[in-house]
Parts: structure tokens; C-alpha cells; sequence
């Protein structure tokens, strides 16, 4: 399987649940080690890929699976690979007939050419460097391997040296197929951002509890196995929920809960007892001893030994631990819930072993602390990706619908209209606000953080926009009739204002300072409005915010290779075009003939501020005419990468 495009979350996540499956079923190591190359290669949209194993007795390399080769066997110290190996270093090349240590004695041999390589050293578990992965010759527009398709490749390797390699020293076969389960556990809870040494925490906790019930050595041991499985089912949840921070919807909530049925779905058909136990605890761990559990509302001890055990795993891990939602609970805190769930949510029975063997449980949490130190190095060795964060993402006020906002640093924000809920009472950090233009919807919020946090601020608020924004907000909303004019009222115990009104000039860059600037150009909006570039560390992302016209801004990014993506606004379904054309916004049908007229194809294309109204129709209308595009359309909390 060979991809030509990048891939999206939810397509990275089945892909390798596609190949793990694949090699849990396989008895041979060299179609294991085949399946582990066709990964690499897919994941990282390599035209071939190569996994080698290093002799440390021989002082060579040697190689079995390599797309479009022979078995081939190297001096440990010659090429790239060779110095990964010995160096433990990741490395990417755009072009290798310009580092010197590439060998091309294998393209002179094969007449192929090889291009673009990433090479990442593989580790067991004593930190022992065993072999390395290589990819050769990157297949998607880019030509080139990026900090992304090192991530993804980091998967395949870890897998390789952890269970792979084991089954190639001939051990058994069933702990490639533990590695396996524990592998898609540790993916899924990955894609809600959650760390591996959750799913390890939870099989250490699982085993414990499991023999002070009085389950032998073997099932205790089988259920450890089985339970970092319990969420893989959150493989087909949306990102946009399962990395939600502050509370789901009922809606919301409703389809979350669906992850136990799903990952049920998934394994529940096979015959192996490893994954027979992981079907159980997949389906189960979420029932509550007094039936009041999803999703069958099982009770007592008609849920699963499994499940129960695991349940009380899972919650004890996840409460003790950061999520995107909540901060840690502490132990007291726990201990308490814990007791007043015994025999409501938790077996009682397991409660009490849980308190019992509480010393054995926290040693455990402390072995398996969350560490992050494979994200610090990669940011180290390459330039990393820049953010903004999407405070508020529709075209006007909702239940569950912010309208336009943008954090980009902790003291500047691009227009108000979302403040208050997302940032509470840190949004008296804010120091500048700068506006794109009058309308309600891009103000709300100035008068409401001044409001709210007034006693809290120690800093003037700075209000930039173009001459005639700020002259409407002086006459039409900071007036003392529709709100107060706090640029008449002092911050509490000092000489300085509340806020000050700053004009700005069109096309005229303002530094933020740490290598950040912002510079304003003119958009097209039934008042005079200007959208943004925001530049850090020369990459670049422009924000259009309410237009009509996008000629201005094709000109501007045809001319700028430092802006790397847009957000572009996209108000109303197309069947509403005189709508959208007398109140200057954008349909998806004007909005992809316009970016006809733009001539570079390395962008990326992010779509704000459609009206939540008609946001499923928009929706289907941005697939129906995107052609050549795949856009991401942005939600609150949304972090835009650039």
C-alpha cells in the first residue's frame, strides 16, 4: 500500500491498525519484517523501506527487507545508516548526493536514484541501539521528509525493536502478538493525547488486582496483556471530540460512549484468547456494578471479571493524570470518590483489594512516570511547526459556537468575539487586541473580559485597528451609552487607563517581539476591514477574517514562500450568493473559484466563520467543490499549525 498524500489523523491511526493487525496473525519473522517495511513506507509516504538490523559482534549492518533490493550486509561505520546506528541520531536529508556520508555504492550497483532518506535508530528495551529504519525517496508533492513523518516513522520503529526484532531471535511468537495489543492500546490513547505509560499503568494495576481476586498466574497475566486495549474503539472517534477540553454535549457524549462497542467490533471475531480477553475488557470496563454503566448497563457481578478489574485501573490512572480537559485529581481526592463509588460504580469486593495492595499500586505509578522525551528531541533536531490557537471559529454566536477569535500569544489575540469562555480570567493577560473590523461578532468580547476581570487587569489593553474601526468603537460602542469608555477609566490603584485606542497603517509590519510580527492588508467587507499576516521564525499563516474578494490576498501569498497557510472565511451555503455578495462574505462555490486564480499549491487551506446554521450544508459544499484542496474546517480550540 503506497500513499501519495498525506495522511489525516483518523487515516494514520487505521492504517496502523490495518498493519499490526496484519502482523499479529503472521508465524514467519520475515513476512513480519516484510509487513513492518510496507508500514514504514506507508506511513511516512516513502517509495521504499528498509529495516536493518545491526551486528554489534561483526561490527556490520545487514538488511532483509528492503523495498526493491536484495538482502544486502554493510560495514556498521559506512553511510547514513551506519552513522545513525553508531551515533543514535534521527536524521533527515532533503537531498543525500549532498552529505557526505552517503554511500551511493548501492545506487551505482541497482541504477536507482536515491533522493530525499530519514533514518530513525531503533532501541530496545535497555536502551540498546539494535537497528534502524530508513525511508527513501518521499512520493508526495513536498519530495521531502518533514517532522511529521518522523513521528509517524518513530511508531514503526519503536514497534520493530520492541517486538519485531524479538521474533526474529526466534522467541515466541505469542509476545510479538502481547506487543501487538499493547501497541494499538498505546495508539489509541495517543490520539487523545494521552501518554503510552497509561495503558502500561493501567496492565500493572489490571495484574495486581486480578491475583488478589484470585485469578492464577496465567489469567492475571492474560488480562495484564489484554488490558491496554481497553479504548482502542476511540480509533474511530472524531479528533474534535476526543480531544475536547471542558465538558461534551449530550450529543457529544453520546457518541464517545460509543468506543466500547467499537473497539468490541473490532477484535470480538477472533479466536486468539489474548484478543478474546481484550475484546472483553474493550466492551466492559465502562459498566458500573449498579447498572447505571454503558453500554449495555450490565450490573453486579454480571459484568466481567475483566471489566471490573479494569475499570477501576482506568478511572484510578485517568483521574491521577493531566488530561486535555482536566488537571490531576489528588490521591485524597481519589481515595475519597473511590470509597463513595464502592458498590455503585466499582465492585466493592475489588475496592477493598485495591486499598489493600495500595502500596504495590503506587509503586507501579511511580515506575512508569509520564515522561515526553522523545517530543523535546525531535523538537531540538528540526524547526518546529508554529501555532495559533482558535479561540472562537463561526460566523456568529451559538450554544456550542464561538465567533471569531484568534490566541497567538499569551498578550495578542486577532478580534474579540470569543474571549470570555475560552480564557475566563486569564484574558487579563491580553495586551493588544487586534481588530480585523467593527462588526459585532469580531467586538463582543472586549466589553465583556473588561466587565468581568476589571479588578484583576494591571495592564492597559491596547485596541489596534484601522483609523475607522476605532473610530466606530469610540462612537458606537465605548460611548458610555451602549458600554462604558474605559479609556476614560483608570486600572484600580493606578494613573493608567484601562484601555487605549491604537490606530494601524495597511502593509505595515508590527513587531510582537521573540521573532513574531503581524502585518495588516485589506480585505473586502461592507466596512473597512483589513485581514492579517502573522509571521514567527519565518513561517507565516494569513488570516483573511470577512471578505468577498480574495484578490489581494492570491496576490499576497503568491509573492510571500514564507506563508504557509490560510484561513479563510466561508459564511454562507452557495444557494445564497446574493446574500453572500451584498454582505461581502463567502460561499464555498465563490470561494474555490477564487482560489483558482492562485498560483502555489503548497499551502495549507484552513475555513472559518461559517454560520453554524447552515454549517452542515457548508460542509457538504466545501467537499462537493474543493477539486484540488483539502481543507480543514476549523472549530472552537482548534490549534492551527503553520
Amino acid at each position: 500500500m503506497k500513499i501519495s498524500r498525506d495522511l489525516d489523523a483518523t487515516e494514520l491511526l487505521e492504517l496502523i491498525f490495518i498493519y499490526l493487525t496484519e502482523v499479529s496473525s503472521l508465524k514467519e519473522h520475515d513476512d513480519i519484517m516484510i509487513v513492518l517495511a510496507d508500514m514504514g513506507r506507508a506511513l511516512t509516504s516513502a517509495d521504499r523501506c528498509s529495516v536493518w538490523i545491526a551486528n554489534h559482534e561483526t561490527k556490520t549492518i545487514w538488511t532483509k527487507v528492503a523495498h526493491g533490493m536484495d538482502a544486502i550486509e554493510l560495514p556498521m561505520d559506512v553511510g547514513i545508516v551506519g552513522n545513525s546506528i553508531t551515533s543514535g541520531d534521527k536524521i533527515i536529508i532533503d537531498d543525500v548526493y549532498e552529505d557526505d556520508r552517503f554511500n551511493p555504492a548501492v545506487d551505482k550497483k541497482t541504477g536507482y536514484r536515491t533522493k530525499s532518506m530519514m533514518v530513525i535508530p531503533m532501541f530496545d528495551q535497555n536502551n540498546n541501539i539494535t537497528g534502524a529504519f530508513q525511508v527513501i525517496n518521499n512520493i508526495t508533492e513536498r519530495g521531502v521528509f518533514d517532522k511529521r513523518d518522523m513521528q509517524r516513522l518513530m511508531l514503526a520503529s519503536t514497534y520493530a525493536a520492541e517486538s519485531i526484532i524479538a521474533a526474529m531471535l526466534s522467541q515466541e511468537i505469542e509476545d510479538t502478538q502481547k506487543e501487538v495489543v499493547f501497541t494499538m492500546g498505546a495508539i489509541a490513547e495517543s490520539r487523545s493525547k494521552e501518554t503510552g505509560n497509561h495503558v502500561k499503568r493501567v496492565a500493572e494495576y489490571s495484574k495486581i488486582l486480578a491475583l488478589a481476586y484470585g485469578l492464577d498466574e496465567a489469567e492475571a497475566e492474560l488480562l495484564k496483556q489484554a488490558s491496554p486495549m481497553h479504548d482502542i474503539g476511540k480509533v474511530a472517534i472524531a479528533d474534535s471530540i476526543l480531544n475536547k477540553p471542558g465538558k461534551f454535549t449530550d450529543s457529544e457524549f453520546e457518541i464517545m460512549k460509543t468506543h466500547a462497542e467499537l473497539g468490541y467490533a473490532m477484535i470480538k471475531h477472533s479466536d486468539r484468547p489474548l484478543l478474546q480477553a481484550a475484546s472483553i475488557v474493550s466492551y466492559e470496563h465502562h459498566e458500573k456494578w449498579n447498572g447505571k454503566g454503558y453500554p449495555q448497563g450490565t450490573s453486579g457481578e454480571d459484568i466481567h471479571i475483566y471489566g471490573r478489574i479494569t475499570a477501576i485501573a482506568d478511572v484510578f490512572d485517568a483521574l491521577g493524570s493531566d488530561r486535555c480537559y482536566k488537571k490531576a485529581w489528588s490521591d485524597e481526592k481519589i481515595f475519597k470518590l473511590f470509597k463513595e463509588e464502592r458498590g455503585e460504580h466499582f465492585d466493592p469486593n475489588l475496592i477493598d483489594m485495591f486499598f489493600d495492595n495500595l502500596d504495590a499500586i503506587l509503586h507501579v505509578r511511580e515506575s512508569f512516570k509520564d515522561v515526553y522525551i522523545e517530543e523535546e528531541e525531535v523538537v531540538e533536531k528540526l524547526p518546529p511547526l508554529q501555532t495559533l490557537k482558535v479561540l472562537g471559529a463561526y460566523g456568529t454566536k451559538s450554544k456550542d459556537h464561538g465567533t471569531t477569535s484568534f490566541e497567538l500569544n499569551r498578550s495578542n489575540v486577532i478580534d474579540a468575539g470569543n474571549l470570555l469562555k475560552p480564557l475566563e480570567e486569564h484574558s487579563v493577560d491580553i495586551e493588544n487586541i487586534w481588530l480585523t473590523h467593527s462588526h459585532l461578532d469580531h467586538i463582543s468580547d472586549i466589553a465583556y473580559i473588561l466587565d468581568n476581570y476589571f479588578a484583576l487587569r494591571k495592564k492597559t489593553l491596547n485596541i489596534r485597528g484601522l483609523p475607522p474601526t476605532i473610530k466606530a468603537l469610540k462612537k458606537h460602542f465605548f460611548n458610555d451609552l451602549i458600554w462604558p469608555d474605559f479609556s476614560q477609566i483608570n486600572l484600580l490603584g493606578s494613573s493608567e487607563k484601562v484601555v487605549n485606542y491604537i490606530e494601524i497603517e495597511l502593509d505595515k509590519e508590527y513587531s510582537l517581539g521573540n521573532d513574531e510580527s503581524i502585518k495588516p492588508f485589506k480585505t473586502d467587507h461592507t466596512v473597512p476591514s483589513c485581514g492579517y499576516i502573522y509571521q514567527k521564525d519565518n513561517s507565516s499563516i494569513i488570516i483573511t477574517a470577512d471578505t468577498y474578494s480574495l484578490e489581494n490576498m492570491i496576490d499576497i501569498v503568491d509573492k510571500d514562500i514564507n506563508i504557509k497557510s490560510m484561513i479563510i472565511e466561508c459564511s454562507f451555503p452557495s444557494k445564497m450568493k446574493d446574500l453572500a455578495r451584498d454582505s461581502k462574505h463567502l460561499t464555498p462555490k465563490l470561494l474555490f473559484e477564487a482560489l483558482k486564480k492562485l498560483k502555489r499549491d503548497d499551502i495549507t487551506l484552513y475555513i472559518n466563520h461559517i454560520k453554524p446554521t447552515y454549517l452542515e450544508t457548508v460542509m457538504s459544499e466545501i467537499e462537493e467543490f474543493k477539486g484540488k484542496w483539502e481543507p480543514i474546517i476549523l472549530k472552537d480550540s482548534d490549534i492551527v499549525e503553520f
